[in-house]
């Protein structure tokens, strides 16, 4: 699994630009995204990673992909705390996260780490998929 990440001016337009050539091609996504001053990012998960690729390449729309982990956690008060102080203590840093779903009591996320091996120790049965 990746996160994608593209980077974009901050104007009307470009995130619609983004999903507009994605969803064209068929690709579903979860997204995230965070705008500072004239510039921002977005990031995401796809449906099918090689036709996502396929699709911004086909645009012209630099993108990076960095390898990712799907965990699962409770939805309550505090997980987001304890996971990410498992990965603290591990001395993991996450680099992207990006929500998946909630639903019925579960938080689903996609999160890339500078340290995968450590993280995937740390995390232990919170990784899914």
């Amino acid at each position: 699994m990746n996160i994608y990440t593209v980077e974009l001016k901050n104007q009307p337009g470009e995130l619609a630009h983004v999903c507009e050539v994605l969803g064209r091609d068929g690709v579903n996504i979860e997204l995230a995204g965070v705008t500072a001053g004239d510039h921002g990012v977005v990031c995401f998960t796809a449906s099918d990673e090689s036709a996502a690729s396929a699709s911004l390449e086909g645009a012209g729309i630099d993108y990076s992909a960095h390898p990712a982990l799907q965990i699962t956690c409770v939805d309550e008060p505090g997980e987001g705390g304890r996971f990410a102080r498992k990965l603290a203590n591990a001395n993991v840093n996450v680099e992207w996260l990006v929500p998946m779903s909630i639903c019925q009591g579960k938080a689903v996320m996609a999160l890339s780490v500078d340290r995968m091996d450590e993280a995937r120790t740390a995390l232990g049965s919170l990784i899914s998929g």
